[in-house]
């Protein structure tokens, strides 16, 4: 049977989504996961974080660092000696060493970009290692000669109350927090139901318009929370081509969504009466976005961003499905 190794960082336990596609979609693979991310360092006492500041200041060594490569190097360890393919999400955070070591473990060494390179310069950088490199970002694809593969959804929209009203959930930081306050300002002044949820910053930014969680919702059990809304907001950061999965899970679950990101014109499903891009400079949000019915799209196109058609790119020219 052939054998995929899948690693990926534990961002919202979207790899869980990955993995379900892999073997549902592709059952004739062998799937090993590697989890990148890595436990943060707890300092044992006082004296320890002031030894390793000194170390960092004057040897240019963290121990935080050093810990964090013992881990990743004993799980390189673990792998075995060959796979058909190595996919692998968010890479740079991997040195090169460690990265042409996977190399020599495939012939079908295999990135995903879910970032615009401009957020994670180091991603351009390590471009050569790979066989294949594809990415959301359609900019990033034309600039660096990447191959384009969309985010995706697969959630289907589920029978529940539905509240006409605009939903975000989202990381906050200066930046956002700003433009949490001037839409919040904006919905209310213009009688538009809303709710904005998010985990506190290490800024301990307050709003009045938001809603503060204690933890981090799982990817999975925020889809189902985006289920009982009308319309979505996205937020797109500023030179961002790339569609976020948002988008692709209001597409999936047949909602309306409000976006700052342009580019989501270009794509065949764009409907304007489904989809509002707004300025978060000079927001005009007609009520009349909220009063008239979502226009389904053509399953035929919606198929095409499925997690399905994904997984069929990522390995279908690797095996035989």
């Amino acid at each position: 049977m052939p054998n995929l190794l899948f690693i990926a960082p534990d961002t919202a336990n979207i790899y869980e989504i990955f993995l379900d596609g892999f073997k549902t979609y592709a059952p004739s693979i062998e799937i090993d996961f590697m989890l990148s991310t890595v436990p943060r360092y707890k300092y044992k006492n006082s004296g320890e974080k002031i030894s390793n500041f000194l170390s960092k200041t004057f040897l240019d060594k963290n121990k935080k660092d050093i810990h964090e490569r013992e881990i990743i190097q004993k799980k390189l360890g673990n792998l075995k000696d060959k796979y058909d393919a190595i996919f692998f999400i968010h890479p740079d955070f991997f040195i090169d060493a460690e990265l042409q070591f996977l190399k020599s473990k495939t012939n079908n060494f295999i990135a995903y970009y879910w970032d615009t390179i401009a957020f994670f310069p180091r991603k351009e950088k390590i471009i050569p290692f790979f066989d294949k490199v594809y990415s959301f970002d359609n900019e990033d694809c034309k600039k660096y000669n990447l191959e384009l593969l969309t985010n995706f959804y697969y959630y289907e929209p589920q029978p529940v109350a539905i509240e006409n009203a605009l939903f975000c959930i989202s990381h906050l930081e200066k930046r956002r927090y700003e433009l949490f306050n001037r839409m919040g300002k904006y919905l209310e002044e213009n009688d538009i139901k809303f709710r904005f949820m998010t985990k506190q910053s290490v800024q301990k930014l307050k709003s009045p318009y938001i809603e503060y969680m204690k933890e981090t919702i799982a990817y999975a059990d925020m889809l189902k929370l985006l289920n009982h809304y009308a319309v979505i907001l996205d937020i797109a950061k500023p030179n961002q081509a790339g569609l976020s999965f948002r988008i692709f899970e209001s597409l999936g679950m047949n909602k309306k969504i409000i976006t700052n990101n342009k580019a989501v014109m270009e794509y065949d499903f764009y409907d304007p009466n489904n989809i509002l891009v707004i300025d978060f400079e000079n927001i005009n949000i007609p009520k009349s976005f909220f009063e008239t019915p979502y226009r389904p799209i053509d399953e035929a196109i919606k198929q095409k961003y499925h997690l399905r058609s994904f997984v069929e790119r990522v390995v279908g020219n690797i095996v035989k499905l």
